[in-house]
């Protein structure tokens, strides 16, 4: 794993020992919105009920942080942003797990309210597939939800009968091809996967809350860019309102195992 303090707070790079980068990086800095730059790697943002659609998520993160060793790690802060939000990444390894804290800090004077939201911009290949494992609700009564965005942020758009996705028996599974789509999902296993037969199995993990509330109503997404450049796996916290010096947590587990 390699860490970025110098834009961010970001992961630039995750992977196995003589493989490629699993994560997808936008070396030629292509995707932009105003002054805001996506980078890549794996980043934190914030949330709002339909968050794409939300001005404030798409401001620039590009300061440099503040860094601090840990036990079993380091934590990267970033500068106060215009919402008075404090930004960190605390990463720490134990056991060949990654924990990834990701929180967010009101360090205003006024409340502030949303959410945690944990994105990893992976880099698919041809023979890459993404599963999202669905179920896992209370033993008397089980449901899986998938809300399907038709048109976000504009311009960005998913179809209803997008062939590269398909329904298992205990799963949502992703092919990713060359069309952009997007579902977000209520999975209270909170597990999202990425199998590729040479670079290994990814796998990142977030608590659930049964009682709590989430971005409409869901606690994951998968977002396939156009022309696939990248494949966003996507863990979201509760909605929460901050009082001035509070803060947010939201921890994600990862894990790699190399290909069997």
């Amino acid at each position: 794993m390699i860490v970025l303090h110098s834009v961010g707070p970001r992961i630039a790079w995750f992977g196995l020992r003589e493989q490629d980068n699993l994560l997808y990086w936008d070396s030629a800095a292509e995707h932009r919105r105003g002054s805001w730059r996506l980078y890549g790697g794996h980043r934190l943002w914030i949330t709002r009920p339909l968050a794409d659609e939300s001005e404030e998520i798409y401001e620039p993160d590009n300061a440099p942080c503040r860094l601090e060793r840990i036990p079993d790690g380091v934590c990267i802060t970033s500068p106060p942003s215009a919402l008075a939000l404090e930004k960190s990444l605390a990463i720490t390894v134990r056991d060949r797990r990654w924990t990834i804290e990701h929180r967010l800090r009101n360090v205003g004077q006024l409340l502030w309210s949303g959410g945690a939201w944990a994105l990893t911009c992976t880099a698919p290949r041809e023979s890459t597939l993404y599963r999202v494992p669905l179920g896992g609700g209370p033993p008397a009564w089980d449901v899986a939800t998938i809300l399907i965005p038709l048109r976000w942020g504009g311009s960005h758009t998913s179809r209803l009968d997008d062939p590269q996705i398909s329904l298992t028996a205990d799963a949502l599974e992703l092919r990713p091809r060359e069309d952009e789509a997007k579902r977000m999902l209520l999975a209270p296993r909170g597990r999202l996967e990425m199998h590729d037969p040479e670079r290994g199995t990814f796998c990142k993990e977030a608590p659930f809350d049964p009682d709590a509330t989430y971005p409409a109503g869901t606690n994951l997404a998968v977002y396939v860019g156009p022309q696939r450049f990248m494949v966003e796996l996507e863990t979201m916290s509760p909605l929460r309102t901050l009082p001035p010096g509070a803060t947010l947590t939201h921890a994600e587990t990862w894990t790699l195992a190399a290909s069997s």
